[in-house]
């Protein structure tokens, strides 16, 4: 009985609430105010030029201003509030040709990954008796310079500096391993559907290891521009290319998901395990805290809601 008084009413306990309670909150934030902006904006689009809300890319504008302007900016002051603990990051530098290699491992988990998802979603539309629409299906219409801004441009920017940046020097007092893992989680999270969260949980555990181990915010921006740029610039092009170049496309992403094999499993198996050996990662009462607290439990609700909303 006693340890059970420690884990919910302890000292220790109250400090990981705060420090937990608030990422939860940030991540609400994140989440719940670019919708009311979004509202805001269509509301005064409908009371002034109605017949912009029939045009996907001013929707589209509106949700990545909500999101990127608005919806990060505010979430970062919340975790401004978290006090870093942690020392600064050893910085290494590395060649161009490993800085390639890297940017080969993150695309080759991402569509591992995404097939993965891919085979899952298929089975939930068989169970549920129709298809779970995919919401980024209507960004292939989008025009390709939106697409470059916002994939290349907007989200590695702010989608680095707060997981990769903010967010993950300050769950490091718990472990490297734990932020790695916990950071990830919550970048798959904010996603928000569930057919990007299982490859941005996969490219945010690459992204991750990448800033512990290098100390470079500026090559994670890169490689996250890079791997979303296949999607958004290279992916037209092919198509513009034909036949020709869907092949050397697709040939570039088997030699990615080969090498994301290859590099994990066999060339730095070694050294990965060395530092899964050496790290913390969290014992079940750290767990335990980080998912239960009031503003993990609203970040939550407010994703299950968000979710049940895009599945409709």
């Amino acid at each position: 009985m006693e340890e059970l008084w420690e884990f919910f009413a302890g000292e220790e306990a109250r400090r990981y609430r705060r420090t937990f309670s608030r990422v939860g909150l940030a991540l609400l934030v994140m989440l719940v105010l670019p919708i009311g902006v979004q509202l805001l904006m269509q509301y005064m689009l409908w009371l002034s030029a109605p017949a912009l809300l029939e045009n996907t890319l001013v929707l589209y504008l509106i949700s990545a201003g909500g999101t990127y302007v608005v919806g990060f900016p505010a979430a970062m002051l919340v975790l401004w509030t978290i006090p870093s603990e942690d020392g600064a990051l050893e910085r290494r530098h590395l060649s161009a040709g490993t800085w390639a290699s890297l940017w080969l491992l993150a695309l080759g988990w991402l569509y591992i990954a995404n097939m993965l998802t891919l085979a899952l979603m298929d089975w939930l539309a068989t169970l549920r008796g129709e298809a779970i629409p995919n919401p980024i299906d209507a960004m292939g219409d989008l025009p390709v310079a939106f697409n470059l801004i916002y994939s290349c441009l907007m989200a590695p920017v702010c989608e680095e500096l707060c997981f990769r940046g903010m967010l993950l020097r300050r769950l490091r007092p718990w472990g490297d391993g734990f932020a790695l893992c916990a950071s990830a989680l919550l970048f798959a999270l904010v996603h928000g559907n569930l057919y990007q969260m299982l490859y941005a949980f996969a490219v945010g555990v690459v992204l991750g290891g990448i800033r512990l181990r290098t100390g470079s915010l500026k090559g994670c921006i890169l490689l996250h521009a890079g791997v979303n740029a296949i999607s958004a610039g290279l992916l037209p092009l092919a198509d513009l290319l034909g036949e020709t170049g869907n092949l050397l496309l697709g040939m570039l992403v088997l030699a990615s998901m080969l090498w994301a094999l290859y590099w994990t499993f066999f060339r730095s198996r070694a050294e990965l395990a060395d530092f899964a050996a050496r790290t913390r990662w969290g014992d079940g009462e750290v767990w335990g805290h980080f998912l239960v607290n009031p503003g993990m439990t609203l970040f939550v609700l407010a994703l299950i809601w968000i979710m049940w909303l895009t599945m409709r």
